[in-house]
């Protein structure tokens, strides 16, 4: 019998090293902006998309990762900015930075599937990386309802969860 245990997310607080983790990715990429003219989040996705590499078992490279790593870091820091989102950690240890989420509402942003589902895609007619972080900009201001967004990578506390277990 195979029975699979629930994963449970737990917040914790973010060590030192997770945050400065986080500080110099975004500073990378703010320096990859000014020297290679990125003027939008599109344009970041591209920088990235186009240094994707993958070792011989189909896996991406360390370098990779690092850059995947920090374009989520960016975007979220973007949509920090932009809203009322703020960073959160939990005992899952993937990029640190890739959950988002606001403390009045519990609205939820996944920035990490968002970004990496992006960067996977290659349907000419998806919305662009720019149109998203609008949506969700919206979203979190009251203008839009989750079914309106491009994303299904959110959560809304009135809806629930649809593809996540637990949050």
């Amino acid at each position: 019998m195979n029975t699979t245990a629930d994963t449970t997310l737990r917040i914790r607080e973010f060590t030192r090293r997770e945050k400065t983790c986080i500080r110099q990715d975004v500073k990378r990429f703010e320096k990859i902006g000014r020297d290679h003219r990125c003027a939008n989040l599109d344009e970041y996705a591209d920088f990235v998309r186009e240094r994707l590499r993958y070792t011989d078992e189909g896996h991406f490279t360390s370098k990779s990762v690092s850059l995947v790593r920090g374009l989520i870091s960016y975007v979220g820091d973007q949509l920090i900015r932009a809203t009322n989102l703020e960073r959160v950690m939990t005992t899952l240890k993937l990029a640190p930075g890739w959950l988002l989420r606001d403390p009045g509402t519990y609205q939820t942003v996944f920035v990490g599937d968002v970004v990496i589902d992006y960067l996977l895609m290659h349907d000419l007619w998806a919305p662009t990386l720019d149109d998203i972080m609008d949506e969700l900009v919206e979203w979190n201001d009251g203008y839009l309802d989750k079914e309106d967004l491009y994303t299904h990578h959110v959560w809304d506390p009135e809806i629930g969860l649809s593809d996540y277990l637990v949050a």
